[in-house]
């Protein structure tokens, strides 16, 4: 199958890489994590989200992990620059696990001020209420610190290979197209 020279397009990669095989796979094991917590919860804790909110933030980077091994063995010949990069988006991608874990943290600690002190809404109310901008700021500190990690593809032979989105260094290519070279004033 003949490789296709065309511009890389980080979005388009990006979307072929959630929405292809390895993707939907891991999207897949974080819906069945989330059903079996959820049997659990009305079967052991009766209703009490325990189970179900601890499935899922388990699943999430279990799946992420997955899905970067996935593309790993499917492409074996990503550059290690490249396999890093996949790693810090992947990284960045839980940012919002982040802030689901905040939220839930000062959910619970709430709820337990709240039963000890007997002063039922005003401690989760609070502690639910504060945490929704640390975890906005966490979340936003943790994409700006994983993304500015992140290195530009090397500019000398850089091909997208056909059907997968990913950039691979092909050897013996010393020139690229025109559309890739960058333009400096």
């Amino acid at each position: 199958m003949p490789l296709k020279r065309t511009p890389t397009d980080p979005h388009r990669a990006a979307l072929q890489a959630v929405i292809g095989e390895p993707g939907v796979a891991g999207l897949l094991v974080v819906v069945l994590a989330a059903g079996v917590g959820m049997l659990l919860d009305f079967q052991v804790t009766h209703l009490h989200p325990v189970f179900s909110v601890a499935m899922v933030l388990v699943s999430v980077p279990v799946s992420l992990y997955w899905t970067i091994r996935r593309t790993l063995l499917v492409n074996q010949k990503l550059s290690p620059d490249h396999v890093r990069n996949l790693a810090l988006a992947a990284a960045a991608g839980q940012a919002g696990c982040s802030t689901l874990v905040l939220v839930f943290l000062a959910l619970f600690a709430g709820m337990f001020l709240d039963a000890r002190f007997n002063t039922h809404p005003i401690f989760t109310l609070g502690l639910v209420l504060l945490s929704i901008p640390v975890s906005l700021y966490a979340m936003v500190r943790l994409v700006l610190s994983m993304v500015a990690r992140i290195t530009p593809p090397s500019s000398e032979g850089a091909v997208r290979e056909s059907g997968t989105g990913l950039d691979v260094k092909l050897p013996g290519s010393a020139s690229q197209p025109s559309s890739m070279k960058e333009k400096r004033p």
